[in-house]
């Protein structure tokens, strides 16, 4: 309510016959009474406030499309730790020596062999 409508209202109570007092007694009431009622205004600033927060939020398509918390430690399992890693390293460096030592044990066992048969000296 505003000052202006308290004032008309104040005098159109003094011109019913009641004294000034009384009407700005009234009136002082009814503004007690109203002024912590939102306004059109306020709710229309939370209707843009809500609007907008709507906007912000996640849509059921976007929900569906986020991992779960299931989807995240199915992941965990399937993804190799650091130490799988290195252990893995360790066995492709135990097998690429033992491959090359095999090689090199066979170079040496043919190079000797034609050594002893005289070829290719």
């Amino acid at each position: 309510m505003e000052a202006e409508d308290i004032l008309t209202a104040t005098h159109e109570l003094e011109e019913t016959g009641m004294t000034r007092p009384q009407s700005e007694a009234i009136a002082k009431t009814i503004i007690a009474a109203v002024e912590p009622l939102a306004t059109k205004a306020d709710l229309e600033a939370t209707k843009a406030d809500l609007k907008s927060i709507r906007e912000q939020m996640a849509t059921k398509s976007d929900l569906k499309q986020m991992a779960t918390k299931s989807d995240l430690n199915s992941l965990k399992e399937h993804v190799a730790t650091k130490k799988d890693i290195e252990s893995a390293k360790v066995w492709f460096m135990v097998i690429f020596l033992g491959v090359n030592g095999s090689l090199l044990a066979i170079a040496v066992g043919i190079a000797l062999t034609l050594f002893r048969f005289g070829v290719g000296g």
